[in-house]
């Protein structure tokens, strides 16, 4: 299996231009912390044009000039860190999308800060040429970064850094390098807890699996077989913001072939295009930073939070069970066996007026019946 390179890609929008960022040229937009267009050849504010709540805490940036490592599967590293937030400081890393730099994710490295978190933001070696694999090495690679900066004497960030859990995170081709990272064997395996996936393209290349798609390129479960969690933001209508060659990759498409087995989370942003993740506005930071501190800090009282339905979504699906575990002794019988499939079957097919719903859908269906059935192959 590999990763294509994408050499065209169409992502960026046109931003509406503020009076100070448009008259600044490429150099100058990304020194003053701006955002520049690759496709406009344009400079802007960074942001989506809604309202940006930052959390309590003042937040301070590292630098590779500052002494942080520069990983050399990724470029341009920026490390955001609270000011005197609630240690240890738990880490979490971004990557951008086609084309942009580690700048273009700098909001959300500091809106993340802000709340108590260090956030690295990374970019590609390559923004234009990096296949999903590559970033996605490179999103480990800066692990490693988190974890030496923990230990680099001198660091405003030594001996304060919790080095067991990490969330990879990305926007739209970097989205997808965050699910590909999930299925890397690599020496921080262990300490990856989850991902954040927004807007998320994801591209898979192999003739031989992908031969019944009359080509070469598919995303198939066997691809995507990790039991990382993971949460993935996408738009209602993303793909009519995309080129028709991204038919069946985006979010939804990582989604449903993600394991159920595997503890996922699906926000569709109703009538969102792609884009409508690309800055942490409203309920998408707002999941997303209740995301990374269920994973991080195991505050099981975040876990109720992400069962509710989001007022701006269109579809919202999850594997996730809060408090007590959930019952598969459908039958009641004290056994959970194949007598409590069949009977799921059965009363599913009868369209019979039943609660069981496994993945919190809001209804019972064959998805609850293939995450039953994959969960007597696991006993």
């Amino acid at each position: 299996m590999k990763f294509i390179n994408i050499f065209y890609f169409s992502l960026f929008f046109i931003q509406i231009l503020s009076a100070d960022c448009s008259d600044l040229n490429y150099d100058d937009c990304e020194y003053w912390g701006c955002y520049w267009n690759d496709e406009t050849q344009e400079c802007s504010e960074v942001g989506g044009g809604g309202e940006i709540e930052y959390g309590p805490y003042t937040f301070s940036l590292i630098t590779e000039a500052d002494g942080l490592r520069n990983g050399p599967d990724y470029n341009d590293g920026l490390l955001f860190y609270p000011d005197n937030a609630e240690l240890p400081y738990k880490p979490i890393i971004f990557t951008p999308g086609y084309g942009g730099g580690s700048s273009t994710m700098s909001v959300w490295g500091e809106i993340f800060a802000s709340y108590g978190f260090i956030s690295l933001v990374i970019g590609p070696n390559d923004q234009e040429n990096d296949s999903w694999e590559q970033r996605a090495f490179g999103l480990i690679d800066a692990v490693s970064t988190i974890k030496a900066e923990h230990f680099r004497i001198g660091s405003p960030l030594y001996n304060i850094i919790d080095t067991t859990g990490f969330i990879i995170a990305g926007y739209s081709m970097g989205g997808g390098a965050s699910q590909v990272a999930l299925t890397l064997e690599s020496q921080h395996q262990n300490v990856i807890k989850g991902s954040i996936a927004l807007n998320p393209t994801l591209v898979f290349e192999d003739c031989n699996a992908c031969s019944e798609y009359n080509n070469c390129f598919c995303i198939i479960p066997e691809f995507l077989n990790h039991e990382i969690p993971t949460l993935i933001i996408d738009g209602q209508n993303a793909l009519n913001d995309l080129d028709v060659v991204y038919d069946g990759f985006i979010g939804q498409d990582i989604y449903a072939n993600t394991p159920e087995t595997t503890l996922k989370v699906f926000y569709e942003i109703e009538n969102g295009g792609h884009g409508s993740a690309e800055f942490p506005e409203g309920n998408i930071i707002g999941i997303a930073l209740t995301w990374a501190s269920y994973l991080l800090i195991d505050n099981e009282s975040f876990c109720e939070s992400l069962l509710v339905f989001p007022d701006d979504a269109s579809q919202y699906s999850t594997t996730l069970q809060c408090g007590e575990s959930f019952s598969y002794d459908f039958n009641e019988d004290g056994d959970i066996n194949n007598a409590d499939l069949v009977l799921l079957v059965i009363a599913i097919l009868n369209s019979s007026e039943i609660d069981f719903d496994i993945n919190n859908d809001q209804s019972t269906n064959i998805f609850d019946l293939l995450i039953f059935s994959s969960f007597l192959n696991n006993i």
